[in-house]
């Protein structure tokens, strides 16, 4: 299992889990809730209102939806996430954001379809710039750990209102680029593709993996014994990267951009 599905099955395994302000994963009681409470007093009301116990509903656990279950505010839910694949996130949403720990990252319009990333809502306050984070699953739905009513949710990414997304160092080059996904791993892509012989005469390494650039993988994909895909993994790139490499070593430095490259289906 790659890094990006141990991430992705990791937050399908959380999913209904409880939401709490400063949970770190551990194991959700009265007492741990009792704990957080007095670290975040401006939080307690909340912390005390969504548990059975310590709102006076019911004596103990037995019966409570979050009976057993792990709790988590959204950072920590994204940080865990990451863990899972041996990657490193600081606490907090805005933390997460500004750190070193992103090989790349952008406006959520430009978020790569294919990929598991993380997600962030902008606040609007420059001290912490971040308000919210969770997770993109690569496959159209998104999940976060939303707020102490409904606890780690999946849904669709466009509903929330995510406005950046963020790929961590460790999953840059662990790639399984569809067709649909934008970004800068797909500029690679393309780049690679153009420099060994295989054209994209109308839109070029325009970060976009549209039907342009499926022609050009595909055409590479049976030129090297391969089935058709409208997909890149690691294996791929590495080959396309192996054989760019060899091509650029045995042409004149004035090829490496030449409108007359190999076009596809020649």
């Amino acid at each position: 299992m790659n890094k990006e599905r141990m991430i992705a099955q990791w937050a399908l395994d959380a999913q209904g889990s409880p939401y709490v302000y400063g949970g770190t994963g551990r194991r959700c009681t009265p007492a741990y809730r009792k704990q957080l409470m007095a670290q975040y007093p401006q939080h307690a009301p909340a912390i005390q209102a969504f548990c059975p116990v310590l709102s006076g509903i019911q004596k103990d656990c037995r019966g409570c939806r979050h009976e057993g279950r792990s709790c988590y505010d959204c950072a920590q839910f994204t940080r865990r996430a990451l863990e899972a694949a041996g990657i490193s996130l600081p606490s907090g949403a805005s933390s997460q954001w500004r750190s070193d720990s992103w090989a790349h990252k952008g406006d959520i319009k430009n978020l790569p379809r294919g990929r598991v990333c993380v997600l962030f809502r902008q606040s609007g306050d420059s001290a912490y710039p971040m308000a919210h984070t969770g997770l993109y699953l690569g496959d159209g739905t998104a999940m976060d750990a939303r707020s102490h009513a409904q606890g780690v949710l999946r849904r669709p990414v466009e509903a929330y209102p995510w406005t950046h997304y963020a790929i961590p160092h460790g999953l840059d080059g662990e790639a399984c680029i569809r067709q649909g996904a934008r970004g800068e791993h797909v500029r690679k892509l393309q780049q690679l593709l153009l420099a060994c012989g295989y054209a994209l005469p109308r839109y070029g390494a325009d970060g976009i993996f549209g039907e342009e650039t499926l022609a050009a993988l595909n055409h590479f994909q049976r030129d090297n014994g391969q089935p058709a895909a409208p997909a890149a993994d690691d294996q791929l790139l590495m080959l396309l990267k192996d054989m760019a490499d060899k091509r650029d070593s045995t042409l004149p430095d004035a090829c490496a951009t030449c409108p007359h490259r190999k076009a596809v289906g020649a």
